[in-house]
C-alpha cells in the first residue's frame, strides 16, 4: 500500500488523517515504477466538485489530485535526468539522532570542477528531493538497470541559514546509505553526486493546509464561507452586496475620498469601494474584482492597499508569482513615496518577504524587503553600540563633557604619551561628531524601518527632533561666536536655561532664529536636546532579541501590510501578532492560483475578508499530471465562485492595446463589455515602425510551407521556417529604429519551449547592447502580466489535419494576443489554423475579413528568408518542387545554395494569393 492514510477515498476522513504521513514521505515510498505510472492514482483522483458538503469533504478532495500531481513532478523531473544539475557529495555523516538523516558536505558549486561543461550547477535549498547517484547523470538508464540502488533524499536544512556552513546540509533520505571513507579526510573514497529532482515547498505547505488533524492555528471562519457558497446563493448575496454599496457610495463621498487620489476611472473606483464597503458592512467577506488585460489591476490593488494602510487595517498582499508580488510592492511603495496625504504612514509599515534570488530585489524595493530591513535592524538591536549605547553616550557627553575631558587628560598623563593633547573645544567637538554621526544613522534606521505599531508617534516625532537639534549643534560648535572659555562654561552648566516661551521644538526654532547669540543657543540648544534623548531612553525600548528569525518575527508582528507569495504566506502561520491580526487577504493574479493553494493564505489567524483580483480567461495554474488537470486541480477559487455566478465587480476600461488589437480577444473573450481608453483611441497612440501594410497594428502573417518538427529530445515543437522570418522581422525593426531614433521594445512569444529556444539561439546576444532596442523571447507564460510595444506570435503549428494540441488553450491564446500596445503580427499556417476548429480558426477568419491576412512571400526580405532556412535545412528541392508553390521567387540569374543568397530581378506582382 503506497499510501496508508488515504489509501480508500471513501470511508472514514478522520480516519485517514489520522494516519496521514508526510507528502515526503509518500514520495519515499514510491519505486522508480510507481513514479513512472501514470495510472498510479487514476482510480483514486476523482473530479473536484464546484460545491462540498463539508469542511472534511472540501480538504479532502484536493487530496489525491496533490499527490498524483506530485508524482507527475517526479516523472517530468526524472525524464530529464540527463540534463539536470548536480553537484559531487564530498562527505557523509550518518551520526544524527534521526533515523536515516544524514549530516553531508558537497562540493562549492560555484566551481565548475565539479559540474564541467554544464550551465548550471546544484546549490542545495531547503525542501530540495534529489537523487543520490554513484554517476554523474548521463542517461536515466543509470537509475532504472538497479533499481534497487535507487535512494533519493529530502533537504532538511541547507548551508544558506545561520544554522550550518555553506555547502553542508542535514538530508533524510529514503532508504539507508553505506559510504566507504578515508579514516585521516573523512572524505568519500567512491564518488557520489546529488541530482536535483524539484523542490517541495510549495505542495509541502499545502498538504499541511489540507491537513485538518495538523497542530497549525488555523482560521476555518472564512474558509467556510468559500466552500459553502452554492449557485443559489448567488442571487440573493450579490443582491445583498449591491445594496451594501449603494448606500455605502453616500457614505463614501466624505470618507473615503482617498480614492480618488488616484486617478481611478468609474469601474476601477466602484471596485475599490464595493471592496471597502463589504468590509465595513459583514463579518466575513470575499470579493472578486475582474480585470480583463491592461484595465489596471495593479493600480486598482496599490489603490485598495494604501487604504487600507492609511485606515490601519491589517492587510495581507499575496499573487501566485515572486514577479507579481514585486510589481504589486513597487507600486505600492511607489505610491507611498509620492504621497502628501499619508503621514501617519511610515515605510516600516509595509513589509515584502520571499525568496531574494527569484524576488531580483533592486535598492529601492531593499526599503521593504524583511531581509535587508532585518540586517539594518539588528544593528540598532544589537546592546554594545545599538541604539541604547548611541542614546546615552550621546546624553553622557552632552551633560558630562566637562568631566570626561578631564578623565582624557588624566589617562593621557598616566600613559605618558607625547602626543600633543586635544583641548576642550577640540575634545567636544571631536566625541561629539563620532556619536552623533552614530546615533544619527541608528534614528534613521530606526525611522524607516520600524513599523509604527511597534512604538508610540510620540517617540517618531522626538526621533525626527533630535535629528535637527544634532545638526544645529553641529553647526553653533563651529562658529567663531563658540571660543574655549564660553564652550566650557557651557558645559559646566548643570542647570536648564530659563526659557519661558519655549514650549514646543517649534518654539525652540523660533527663539534661535531671533536670538543672535549663538553661546545662548547652544546651551538652550544643548538642554533641549538632552530633554529629547532622556526621554527617548525611558520610552523607546528595543526588545532584547538579536538573531534574525527573532527579529522577523518582530517586525511581521506589527507590521500593517505584508506582502509575499501566496505559498510564503505559510511562514505567518506560526508568527503571533501584536495587537490586532492580519484581517483583509488580496490576491493579484488570483486566477492563476491553485484553489488548494489559496488556502494556505486563507487559514491564517484573523483573516475575515479577502479580495482576489484576476481573470479566469487567462492562463490558469499549471498542471503537469493530465488525470490532476482533468479533475480540475488547477482550477482556481476565482473561476470556481465565478463559475457559482459569485458577483464580480469588472474593470471594463482598457489602456494597454491598440484598438486594432483589442477587438478580436474583446469581442471573443469578454463579449465585447471592455472598451478601448482615451490613450489608446487617440491618433498618437497609433505607431507605423515598418512601412507595408502588412506591418499595421494588427496582421496574420500566413507562412504556407512552414515545417513543425520535434526538438531533438522530442518533447516539444519547433518551425525553423518561422524562426527564419521572425529573425528577418527584427531585422527590418531594429532598422527602423536606429533610423528614426525610436525606441522599441519588441516580444516575440511562442506556446512551445524548442520555437522558444530556437529563436533565442538565431539571435543569440546580438540586440543586448542596444539601449533603444529591446527583445524578450519567451513562452506565452513567461509573458503572463507583460506588455511591449511590439509582439510577434509564432505558432509554429504547420500540418495537413489541423492539428493544433494545446495551441488550441483559450486562456494561452487570449494572453498571447493581449501583450501588445501598439503592433501584434501574427505568424502562422493559414489552413493548418482554420481547420482546427479552434480559437485560430476564428482569429484567421477574423483577419481576412478585417482586410489584416497577408502572406510572408508579399515582402522580399521574407521571402528570401524563407528560401535561406530552406537551403540551411537542405529542403530547398522540396520547396522548389511543390506544386502549389505560392512563395513568389524572385527571378533570379544567380542562386547561391550555399548562402541561400538571391540575385537578380523581382517582380512584387508575382504574387500567388493563398487558395481558399
Amino acid at each position: 500500500m503506497i499510501i496508508d492514510s488515504v489509501s480508500d477515498s471513501k470511508g472514514s476522513v478522520s480516519e485517514q488523517k489520522s494516519k496521514r504521513t508526510s507528502l515526503v514521505g509518500l514520495i519515499f515510498s514510491w519505486s522508480l515504477n510507481d513514479v513512472f505510472n501514470n495510472n498510479l492514482f487514476k482510480d483514486k483522483v476523482r473530479k473536484i466538485p464546484k460545491t462540498f458538503t463539508s469542511l472534511e469533504d472540501y480538504f479532502s478532495s484536493y487530496t489525491f489530485p496533490l499527490i498524483e500531481e506530485t508524482r507527475a513532478d517526479m516523472c517530468s523531473a526524472l525524464e530529464s535526468f540527463a540534463h539536470a544539475p548536480f553537484v559531487q557529495v564530498i562527505s557523509m555523516e550518518d551520526s544524527m539522532p534521526i533515523k536515516l538523516t544524514y549530516r553531508v558536505v558537497v562540493a562549492d558549486s560555484t566551481q565548475s570542477t565539479s559540474n564541467p561543461g554544464r550551465a548550471e550547477t546544484y546549490t542545495p535549498k531547503d525542501a530540495d528531493i534529489f537523487v543520490l547517484s554513484e554517476f554523474k547523470p548521463k542517461h536515466l538508464s543509470e537509475l532504472t538497470r538497479n533499481q534497487s540502488s535507487y535512494v533519493i533524499a529530502s533537504v532538511l536544512s541547507a548551508g544558506e541559514n545561520d544554522t550550518l556552513p555553506p555547502n553542508h546540509m542535514i538530508i533524510k533520505a529514503s532508504r539507508s546509505v553505506v559510504v566507504e571513507k578515508d579514516r585521516e579526510t573523512k572524505r568519500l573514497k567512491k564518488p557520489l553526486f546529488a541530482v536535483f529532482l524539484m523542490n517541495m515547498t510549495t505542495s509541502t505547505r499545502i498538504w499541511k493546509s489540507l491537513d485538518l488533524e495538523s497542530t497549525l492555528e488555523r482560521n476555518t471562519s472564512i474558509i467556510e464561507m468559500v466552500f459553502s457558497y452554492r449557485s443559489a446563493d448567488a442571487e440573493g448575496r450579490n443582491k445583498s452586496s449591491s445594496s451594501v454599496v449603494r448606500r455605502s457610495f453616500e457614505d463614501f463621498a466624505i470618507a473615503d475620498t482617498d480614492l480618488h487620489n488616484f486617478g481611478l476611472n468609474e469601474s476601477q473606483l466602484n471596485a475599490a469601494q464595493a471592496c471597502i464597503s463589504s468590509r465595513q458592512n459583514r463579518d466575513v467577506s470575499i470579493n472578486l474584482i475582474w480585470g480583463p488585460p491592461g484595465t489596471g489591476k495593479t493600480k486598482t490593488i496599490s489603490a485598495l492597499l494604501w487604504t487600507m494602510l492609511a485606515k490601519k487595517c491589517r492587510t495581507l498582499a499575496c499573487a501566485p508569482t515572486n514577479t507579481a508580488v514585486v510589481e504589486v510592492a513597487s507600486r505600492l511603495l511607489r505610491q507611498f513615496r509620492e504621497s502628501s496625504w499619508g503621514r501617519s504612514c511610515r515605510v516600516g509599515d509595509m513589509v515584502l518577504f520571499g525568496n531574494k534570488d527569484r524576488m531580483k530585489i533592486d535598492d529601492d524595493l531593499s526599503d521593504v524587503f524583511l531581509e535587508r530591513r532585518v540586517k539594518r535592524l539588528l544593528t540598532c538591536f544589537v546592546p554594545v553600540t545599538g541604539w541604547k549605547h548611541c542614546l546615552d553616550s550621546m546624553a553622557d557627553l552632552l551633560e558630562n563633557a566637562v568631566s570626561q575631558y578631564q578623565r582624557y587628560l588624566t589617562a593621557k598623563e598616566d600613559k605618558k604619551e607625547q602626543t600633543i593633547k586635544m583641548t576642550f573645544m577640540e575634545y567636544v567637538v571631536s566625541m561629539y561628531n563620532r556619536r552623533a554621526t552614530n546615533l544619527r544613522e541608528c534614528i534613521n534606521i530606526l525611522s524607516a524601518h520600524l513599523p509604527t505599531a511597534s512604538t508610540s508617534l510620540e517617540n517618531f516625532k522626538h526621533m525626527n527632533q533630535v535629528l535637527e537639534l544634532l545638526k544645529i549643534i553641529r553647526k553653533l560648535l563651529y562658529s567663531e561666536d563658540t571660543d574655549e572659555g564660553k564652550l566650557e562654561a557651557i558645559f559646566e552648566s548643570t542647570t536648564e536655561v530659563e526659557c519661558p516661551s519655549i514650549v514646543s521644538f517649534t518654539d525652540l526654532l523660533c527663539f534661535m532664529e531671533g536670538n543672535q547669540e549663538s553661546t545662548l543657543n547652544l546651551q538652550v540648544a544643548r538642554c533641549f536636546c538632552l530633554q529629547k534623548l532622556k526621554f527617548l531612553s525611558k520610552n523607546l525600548n528595543l526588545p532584547n532579541i538579536y538573531d534574525r528569525r527573532s527579529i522577523e518575527d518582530f517586525i511581521l508582528q506589527r507590521a500593517n501590510t505584508v506582502l509575499c507569495t501566496a505559498c510564503s504566506s505559510f511562514r505567518l502561520q506560526n508568527v503571533k501578532m501584536e495587537g490586532d491580526p492580519l484581517e483583509l487577504l488580496v490576491v493579484d493574479e488570483a486566477g492563476q492560483l491553485k484553489e488548494c493553494e489559496s488556502l494556505i493564505p486563507l487559514q491564517i489567524k484573523g483573516i475575515k475578508h479577502a479580495i482576489f483580483i484576476g481573470d479566469e480567461y487567462q492562463l490558469p495554474a499549471l498542471v503537469k499530471s493530465e488525470t490532476s488537470d482533468k479533475a480540475d486541480f488547477g482550477r482556481s477559487l476565482f473561476e470556481r465562485l465565478s463559475s457559482l455566478g459569485h458577483e464580480k465587480q469588472l474593470l471594463s476600461v482598457q489602456y494597454r492595446m491598440h484598438p486594432s488589437i483589442s477587438k478580436f480577444p474583446n469581442s471573443n473573450f469578454y463579449n465585447s463589455k471592455i472598451s478601448d481608453g482615451p490613450n489608446v483611441l487617440s491618433k498618437e497612440y497609433e505607431r507605423k515602425y515598418l512601412p507595408d501594410q502588412m506591418y499595421g497594428a494588427y496582421s496574420f502573417i500566413n507562412i504556407e510551407h512552414g515545417k513543425e518538427g520535434k526538438d531533438k529530445y522530442g518533447r516539444s515543437l519547433k518551425n525553423m521556417i518561422e524562426v527564419a522570418v521572425v529573425v528577418q522581422i527584427l531585422k527590418k525593426l531594429f532598422k527602423a529604429s536606429v533610423t528614426i531614433g525610436r525606441k522599441l521594445s519588441v516580444g516575440v512569444i511562442s506556446p512551445y519551449t524548442a520555437q522558444v529556444k530556437a529563436i533565442q539561439e538565431k539571435l543569440g546576444r546580438i540586440y543586448e547592447m542596444y539601449d533603444g532596442f529591446s527583445v524578450k523571447v519567451k513562452s506565452v507564460d513567461g509573458f503572463q502580466g507583460g506588455e511591449e510595444d511590439v509582439i510577434i506570435i509564432s505558432t509554429v503549428r504547420c500540418n495537413s489535419s489541423g492539428s493544433v494540441g494545446f495551441l488550441s488553450n483559450a486562456q494561452r491564446t487570449n494572453v498571447a494576443l493581449t501583450r501588445a500596445k501598439h503592433c501584434l503580427w501574427v505568424l502562422g499556417n493559414g489552413p493548418t489554423l482554420t481547420k482546427s476548429e479552434s480559437i485560430w480558426q476564428k482569429l484567421v477568419d477574423d483577419a481576412k475579413n478585417r482586410g489584416c491576412f497577408f502572406n510572408a512571400n508579399e515582402d522580399k526580405d521574407l521571402a528570401d528568408a524563407v528560401i535561406k532556412a530552406f537551403v540551411e535545412l537542405d529542403e530547398l528541392d522540396n520547396l522548389l518542387n511543390m506544386d502549389s508553390l505560392h512563395i513568389s521567387r524572385p527571378r533570379q540569374k544567380n542562386f547561391n545554395r550555399a548562402s541561400g543568397a538571391v540575385s537578380g530581378p523581382s517582380s512584387s506582382r508575382n504574387r500567388t494569393k493563398l487558395k481558399h
